[in-house]
């Protein structure tokens, strides 16, 4: 009984609203949607996610993949198996741009990450076909 009575309190007064919780990724989702060319997917090039920041590029990369549908949010070349953090960074890499322009990408989104701020940001874009 006291468990369930502390659970609530800390649900009343200690969990943020869901809105809150998601405010970094709400704000990626302006990030790619602003770098995708009109129509077209994106590949998504992570540099310097390093150790028990990995996370970040997944949580990226997910996130993504929602905002995008149906447009392709890739990370990796075809067949490459990505469950894990340590899979999609060991595995960022494309085949050509003339691939990524032929299956539908029309950017690659360069996201570095600044260790001093420990936050992920927009490096750089690189638009194809233009």
């Amino acid at each position: 009984m006291g468990l369930c009575i502390g659970f609530d309190v800390y649900r009343q007064f200690g969990l943020a609203e869901p809105q809150h919780l998601n405010q970094s990724y709400v704000q990626w989702d302006g990030y790619i949607l602003n770098r995708a060319e009109p129509g077209r997917g994106v590949f998504l090039k992570f540099v310097n996610f390093r150790g028990q920041w990995a996370g970040y590029a997944t949580n990226i990369y997910f996130r993504a993949v929602y905002v995008m549908y149906p447009r392709p949010v890739l990370v990796a070349r075809p067949g490459d198996v990505l469950n894990k953090p340590f899979q999609v960074l060991a595995a960022n890499s494309y085949p050509s741009e003339k691939w990524l322009w032929d299956h539908g990408v029309g950017s690659i989104i360069i996201v570095d990450f600044d260790p001093v701020r420990t936050q992920p940001f927009v490096a750089g874009v690189k638009w194809l076909g233009r």
